[in-house]
């Protein structure tokens, strides 16, 4: 096992770090576990706050671009949209999925439309606009929950991931506009640059509350899994069919696993940091990948309205600029890997 207290690779006989001396038993596996868990969390948080970092400097751009020709409603849905679409690309992006990471954003984008279109309904009726955006963002990171843990296909699981997206899209809809408003007041900024930070932390907190309930629940209860009985492979719970031990879908139909592996039998890498760099190089160039494609998209709507060549000059430069971004990451993330051997 991996010793929690240095990260020796100690052998499962042992008792004792033979590096550091800590024990290794019930403590050693509970540190353990305690480790992996919050790593887990801590990096789908970190994911979520980047993508609310860039995805509320993205959604006032667009505000501002509607302007008044776009009713208050029409603001909150656009609003939801997008911030549901970047969230809902966290799950995508730190598994390297690209088909997870558009799926995600897709249902993400559509249960913002939605949380938006409530949100106003209650903004209208009530005039009170913290309950449309807690009501808003609920809905959406109900979404979002869901969405990350379909594929499980157990009614259970995916009802458990809508309550913790509902929780932590609500708390962190609240939570974020709440800061806003009070560093808007406390602050009163003039600079550019201080309002976009400003803005972009409330997307921030909000993604990292959200993700941060949404993956506790996903470590300890959605994606617990038995450990393989049989340690040299995993067996599929539907179709029987033997898959390697690092395999976390089926080979013969596809299904998602539902046994783990001894820890000590996966080979981990003894450059860890360098591991979390290349992927956090490869997160950054789906996220710059993601955002390129909402930005291009706005840039031809709102630049089309006032010359169809601009729109799509618009749509070019900014797919253009996304393409390289993505491009030079992967390419910065395929060299780190070459000392991961």
């Amino acid at each position: 096992m991996i010793c929690p207290s240095c990260s020796f690779n100690a052998e499962p006989t042992h008792q004792f770090c033979i590096r550091c001396g800590f024990a290794l038993g019930e403590r050693g596996l509970f540190l353990s576990h305690l480790r992996g868990s919050s790593t887990w969390v801590l990096r789908r948080s970190l994911a979520g706050m980047s993508a609310g970092l860039v995805g509320w400097f993205v959604i006032p751009a667009a505000a501002r671009a509607a302007g008044n020709a776009l009713p208050q409603w029409g603001h909150l849905v656009m609003s939801g949209a997008l911030g549901g679409f970047f969230l809902g690309t966290v799950e995508g992006m730190v598994e390297e999925s690209s088909v997870k990471t558009v799926r995600g954003g897709l249902i993400g984008a559509l249960g913002g439309l939605v949380g938006g279109l409530l949100g106003s309904l209650v903004l209208s009726a009530t005039n009170a606009g913290m309950s449309a955006v807690v009501l808003a963002w609920g809905v959406t990171g109900a979404t979002i929950g869901a969405s990350s843990v379909w594929l499980e296909r157990r009614a259970n699981r995916i009802i458990m991931g809508s309550v913790a997206g509902l929780l932590g899209g609500a708390l962190g809809g609240w939570l974020g506009y709440q800061m806003y408003a009070s560093l808007t007041d406390m602050v009163k900024p003039d600079a550019w640059l201080l309002k976009r930070l400003i803005e972009g932390t409330t997307g921030a907190v909000f993604g990292a509350i959200l993700w941060f309930i949404v993956g506790i629940t996903e470590k300890l209860w959605i994606f617990k899994r038995r450990i393989a009985t049989n340690i040299s492979y995993k067996e599929c719970d539907r179709c029987r069919h033997t898959n390697v031990l690092k395999a976390w879908y089926c080979a013969g139909c596809g299904a998602l696993l539902q046994v783990a592996a001894p820890p000590e039998k996966l080979q981990y890498t003894k450059r860890e940091a360098l591991a979390r760099v290349v992927g956090a190089c490869k997160f950054l160039a789906q996220l710059s990948a993601m955002t390129g494609a909402a930005v291009s998209c706005l840039s031809a709507i709102f630049l089309a309205s006032i010359n169809i060549f601009l729109g799509l000059f618009g749509l070019l430069a900014t797919s253009l600029v996304a393409y390289l971004l993505y491009t030079l990451l992967y390419a910065l993330a395929d060299y780190l890997s070459l000392w991961l051997v």
